[in-house]
């Protein structure tokens, strides 16, 4: 069976997978970022997860440029803020109270009353595949705010009930 992008959506669509916006500092510290799912868990030791970033994305060259990136998990009930970031706006960030992260290396870290966790990260490497790079960063900060996750699945956002900490505190 041939693989078109309908499938290949429908593949993906089939499995839930969480919200994230993936934020840099570009030139003279200008924000970038975007929406994503694709972004996973790679190692404890040393603490890696990985993201990948579409070739024709201002992201991108954003991280190459600082070397750093934040991964910002969007809580239940921000879907116009992943809508925003998934946009190609270059005013994603107005209005917004982000404030830079220094162990991501002044990548934008969004309003925690957004967001269910963020990890803040450094370049261990980048991995071209197709139409777009793979980091793998290590993470040096990181927090869990206590609010359930924004998923998508099957085209469309998904709430769980509640806060969904299993055994992690929360921190503000």
């Amino acid at each position: 069976m041939a693989i078109d992008d309908e499938l290949f959506r429908a593949v993906f669509g089939a499995h839930p997978a969480a919200v994230c916006v993936v934020t840099a500092a570009g030139p003279e510290g200008r924000p970038s970022g975007l929406t994503t799912s694709a972004v996973s868990s790679v190692s404890m030791r040393p603490p890696l997860l990985l993201v990948c970033v579409g070739t024709g994305s201002r992201t991108l060259a954003a991280i190459r440029h600082s070397g750093g990136f934040a991964v910002n998990f969007l809580a239940v009930h921000n879907e116009w803020l992943s809508e925003r970031f998934a946009g190609k706006s270059t005013r994603k960030f107005a209005g917004l109270d982000w404030r830079a992260s220094e162990l991501a290396l002044g990548a934008p870290l969004l309003p925690t009353h957004h967001l269910s966790a963020v990890a803040e990260c450094v370049v261990h490497q980048e991995i071209p595949a197709g139409d777009h790079s793979v980091f793998l960063g290590r993470i040096d900060g990181a927090a869990v705010h206590g609010r359930a996750p924004m998923l998508y699945h099957d085209r469309t956002y998904v709430h769980l009930p509640g806060p969904a900490l299993s055994g992690a505190a929360a921190a503000d």
